[in-house]
């Protein structure tokens, strides 16, 4: 699926904390003021939102959505992908039952990569593949993602490098009253601060730019929450200013000599795609 170039989606954003934020560090890392659970900071001591909380979040809501009757109506039907996103109990590729796919990973013959690439991904168009459509944007064991995802960055101005901290008490389930000497406190950054977003599509088919773009307008609605404590009302996050850079066999000679690929807003990109020039709409 990667021996040769095809096209390189570049979409860049920022990310806003709707309501305050935290994403957990480990303890013997990080213990600012003693706080019981730090926010995860880099070596200069500001935010940073990984990219792997950000792309857990993400592929947890895609393998949700699909997983519903509008998803697999919305957009698995119109593909020749396999259909049944995958689980634990149901991998799309099983090693241990899978006798053909493990033919495939013994070969070692010139186009036993591009056989397996094959019998994973299906030939062009999708057709036959065994990877669901989760595992071919994400990635699998045996494939690697085509979607990845930058460490969000925090926007300096928009932090004034105090930390939020929360306090809580443990609470008896079955008193529904405090547990005397459990109290904890975490770490949040407050609502409205910046993150940047950065995350890379390398040669997406169509369907899978569109699952992708549907991912960009729930993370623009709000409604994919990420860190800890969102039952208590933590993490939503708005992904806000959306912006794309496609980069295919048309552009890619004059990128790689030093010429610039402009960036699109993802909504003026749709627009354009929907009006057909000398048809009016």
């Amino acid at each position: 699926m990667f021996e040769e170039f095809i096209n390189r989606y570049v979409i860049e954003g920022n990310l806003v904390a709707v309501t305050a934020l935290h994403i957990g560090a480990a303890e013997s890392v990080f213990q600012p003021n003693g706080c019981k659970n730090p926010f995860f900071r880099n070596a200069h001591g500001l935010p940073l939102i990984p990219g792997s909380s950000l792309k857990g979040a993400m592929r947890s809501f895609l393998e949700q959505y699909l997983s519903s009757e509008s998803g697999r109506d919305g957009i698995l039907k119109e593909t020749n992908y396999r259909t049944e996103i995958c689980n634990e109990k149901n991998p799309c590729t099983d090693i241990k039952q899978d006798e053909t796919l493990k033919g495939l990973l013994e070969q070692r013959a010139a186009d036993s990569g591009e056989k397996l690439s094959e019998y994973l991904f299906g030939t062009k168009g999708g057709k036959d593949g065994k990877l669901c459509m989760v595992c071919r944007i994400f990635g699998s064991p045996l494939s690697c993602a085509k979607f990845s995802i930058r460490d969000a960055r925090v926007d300096e101005d928009s932090f004034s490098r105090e930390f939020e901290i929360r306090s809580g008490v443990a609470i008896d389930r079955n008193l529904g009253t405090n547990v005397e000497n459990r109290t904890f406190t975490t770490e949040v950054v407050p609502e409205g601060t910046k993150f940047s977003f950065q995350a890379v599509l390398e040669n997406a088919e169509e369907h899978e730019w569109k699952v992708v773009k549907q991912l960009l307008r729930a993370m623009e609605l709000g409604i994919i929450p990420i860190g800890g404590m969102k039952s208590r009302g933590l993490g939503e996050i708005k992904l806000t200013d959306i912006r794309v850079q496609n980069i295919n066999h048309t552009n890619i000679v004059k990128y790689l000599c030093g010429e610039e690929v402009a960036f699109t807003k993802l909504h003026e990109e749709e627009g354009r795609k929907r009006h057909v020039p000398g048809v009016e709409e």
